[in-house]
């Protein structure tokens, strides 16, 4: 199943140029152009980049700014096998 990422808010001069890069920023994808009358915006991370948990959320308003948000989806596994989710998820097994 693909993962989806929702953009609710943007500041900044619009459009916008969506990207999605890795963690560190080695590789950026453009995604989309989208105006801010475009929000909520949703779009299905790349397959190739599918097994990745961190990313970076690149976006490039219309005066050339950029804002680099970094975050994660799903679960990381630590070496005990304890997991936790990032951002909102329910998971929580600290031990």
């Amino acid at each position: 199943m693909p993962i989806q990422i929702t953009i609710t808010d943007i500041s900044g001069a619009s459009p916008y140029d969506i990207y999605l890069c890795d963690n560190p920023i080695t590789v950026c994808t453009y995604i989309a152009t989208i105006s801010g009358s475009s929000l909520p915006y949703t779009f299905n991370v790349p397959f190739y980049l599918e097994g990745l948990i961190d990313f970076n959320l690149k976006i490039v308003d219309d005066n050339d700014c950029e804002i680099i948000s970094p975050f994660a989806t799903g679960p990381k596994q630590f070496q005990n096998d304890d997991f936790f989710h990032f951002m909102g998820d329910v998971l929580y097994d600290f031990q």
